[in-house]
C-alpha cells in the first residue's frame, strides 16, 4: 500500500513538474513599435548683415511666417505666407493669407521642377489650392538666379510678355526687416527691366542661391517684405 501511495505522489510530482515546464515555453506576445520618420530640415537661409559690417546666416524654419505689406489697386494688406515644407525634389509648400480688405486664404505647392526652371511668375491668387508646375512665386527660379552673373535674365510676369531684366552694376540692397522681432538687414541684389537700374520694373532678391526669396517687387503695384514670425 506505501509503495502505490508513494508512485502515485510520484507520478503526481512529475506532471506538475511538466506542466510547469510547457507554460513557461508559451511565447511572450509581441508589442509592434511605431517608427515615425523625421522630416529633414529645410535649407532656406537668408543673407544677414551684421552690425559690424560682417554677414552672417538666418535658416528659415517650417512654420515661419513672411509678412509682406502689398499696395495694389488702391488697396494695402499684408500677403503672410507659412512655410510648410521645402526641398529641391518636392519644391515649395506654402499657405498664404490675404488681409482685410482682401480676405483670402489658400494653399500653394510650386513643383521642384518649376522651381529650377520656370521663368515665368504668378502674382494672383484667387484663395484655395493651387499647384504650380510651370511658374514660380514668391521666390525667384533656379534659372534666373543662375542668370545672374551674365548680368541679365528672362522674366515674364502673370498673362504680360517675356521681358529681359538687369542686374546693374551697383546693385546691392540692404532691406530692414523685423525678424522675429529684431531689425536685421538682408543682403540683397536687384534686378529692374532697364540696364541702369531704374526701369519701371524692379525686384530685389535675397543674395543666396538655396534661397533666392523675393524681398521686393514693383511691377507697377509694390509687395516688400517687412517682418518674419
Amino acid at each position: 500500500m506505501k509503495t502505490i501511495l508513494s508512485l502515485m505522489v510520484a507520478l503526481c510530482g512529475l506532471a506538475f513538474s511538466s506542466n510547469a515546464q510547457t507554460g513557461s515555453a508559451k511565447p511572450k506576445s509581441a508589442t509592434t513599435k511605431t517608427v515615425v520618420k523625421k522630416k529633414s530640415p529645410i535649407v532656406m537661409p537668408l543673407m544677414i548683415r551684421n552690425e559690424d559690417g560682417g554677414s552672417s546666416l538666418y535658416d528659415l524654419k517650417r512654420g515661419d511666417k513672411l509678412v509682406y505689406h502689398v499696395n495694389a489697386n488702391g488697396k494695402e494688406y499684408d500677403f503672410i505666407v507659412t512655410i510648410n515644407d521645402e526641398s529641391y525634389e518636392n519644391g515649395i509648400d506654402f499657405n498664404y493669407e490675404m488681409t482685410d480688405p482682401v480676405n483670402l486664404k489658400g494653399h500653394v505647392v510650386i513643383s521642384g521642377q518649376a522651381r529650377s526652371e520656370s521663368t515665368l511668375y504668378k502674382n494672383y491668387f484667387g484663395g484655395g489650392e493651387l499647384k504650380l508646375t510651370d511658374a514660380c512665386t514668391v521666390w525667384l527660379s533656379g534659372k534666373n538666379f543662375s542668370d545672374m552673373p551674365d548680368k541679365k535674365t528672362v522674366m515674364t510676369f502673370d498673362n504680360g510678355s517675356p521681358e529681359t531684366f538687369y542686374r546693374p552694376e551697383q546693385d546691392e540692397v540692404l532691406p530692414v526687416v523685423k525678424v522675429k522681432g529684431k531689425d536685421m538687414k538682408i543682403e540683397g541684389f536687384m534686378i529692374s527691366n532697364a540696364e541702369s537700374g531704374k526701369g519701371n520694373k524692379t525686384l530685389w532678391v535675397n543674395g543666396i542661391s538655396s534661397n533666392p526669396l523675393i524681398l521686393k517687387m514693383d511691377l507697377g503695384w509694390t509687395i516688400e517684405l517687412k517682418e518674419i514670425r
